[in-house]
């Protein structure tokens, strides 16, 4: 049954409706489970957990529980509404994968690290999905019974040549060894040529993304000059009085004031600085995964994302790369 059509039933109005709560009631759940999960599964191995990953108090689910909980319900909601009347076993097995996407992002956004245990579960999930389709001859995911193997193979083999490019640019990881693994799982899920569809799509959100961040980057470092000079101008402090302040003081830009007071806070002083001890410290900064071009990419959201954009959107992208396909005809 096609979706909207679906919809217009009463069975697919009250399936559309029940899935907002539902939505609600997962990512809460989600944030629990993120909460709750041993602290070994947040960290890399044979590295100690922080005393934070200890506490148990990891995610708040406000603020940022709210719009997850608002794209979890819609979901949830274009889930049904792909794989409705007839494909029941379809639509529980890919809202838990969905569910499943939105772990691996909290996760990997929050400590830059996909567990293991996520990834098995959507593997566990891709093969019972993959299999189903298959056995039961509906050949929704899957055109053939190589779909799923060939899927993992790219799938895997894409991640490891972006990591190959990272170390090549950067002489670094582009990224964690959890992509290929997630990507592995990915490909049984979505197949051949599904993979490449995620793929493609993953690409293009974190490219969005990017985008967005340069933006927005750009306009923050502009509003501190402007905020400078706006002060700078509507000083009306004497002369004699400017003169007596130190030099330094009145030329320091408002981040060395963060750096200053971080400093003193942290018993050291600012006039006899180390320029080793300075650069090491930049070097720390550039490599807890934060900040710079150079640091670890999360890529794992992008692609938990595109599976996501993949699994609720399934009959629109297929539709797109068929007439694609269909100009080389």
């Amino acid at each position: 049954m096609q979706p909207l059509n679906y919809l217009n039933t009463p069975a697919g109005l009250v399936w559309v409706i029940l899935c907002i709560p539902s939505g609600v009631a997962l990512t809460a759940l989600g944030y629990l489970i993120i909460n709750r999960i041993p602290a070994k599964w947040l960290c890399d191995y044979n590295e100690t957990p922080s005393e934070e990953l200890l506490s148990g108090q990891r995610v708040s689910f406000f603020p940022s529980g709210i719009p997850l909980a608002v794209i979890m319900a819609v979901c949830l909601a274009l889930c049904r509404l792909q794989f409705n009347k007839g494909f029941d076993i379809y639509f529980i097995i890919l809202a838990l994968v969905v569910f499943d996407c939105m772990l691996i992002t909290i996760a990997d956004l929050k400590y830059q690290i996909i567990p293991d245990q996520f990834t098995v579960i959507l593997g566990i999930l891709a093969i019972g999905i993959s299999v189903y389709d298959i056995v039961r001859g509906f050949h929704i995911l899957h055109g053939a019974w190589w779909s799923p193997l060939a899927g993992a193979g790219i799938g895997a083999a894409a991640m490891i040549v972006i990591d190959l490019i990272g170390m090549l640019v950067y002489k670094r990881d582009g990224m964690g060894f959890g992509d290929v693994k997630l990507f592995f799982a990915v490909g049984i899920l979505t197949g051949f040529p599904g993979t490449i569809y995620t793929f493609i799509i993953s690409i293009i959100t974190a490219t969005i993304f990017f985008v967005a961040i340069i933006i927005i980057s750009k306009i923050v470092q502009g509003q501190p000059d402007s905020a400078v000079t706006e002060e700078s101008e509507n000083n009306t402090e004497p002369k004699e009085a400017a003169e007596i302040k130190p030099k330094e003081e009145t030329s320091i830009p408002a981040a060395a004031f963060v750096t200053a007071e971080s400093e003193e806070s942290s018993g050291s002083e600012t006039d006899g600085t180390d320029p080793e001890e300075e650069e090491s410290r930049e070097s720390e900064t550039e490599d807890d995964g934060s900040v710079g071009f150079g640091s670890y990419l999360a890529f794992g959201p992008y692609i938990a994302a595109a599976l996501c954009i993949y699994i609720v959107l399934f009959d629109l992208v297929q539709y797109l790369a068929n007439m694609y396909l269909s100009l080389f005809n």
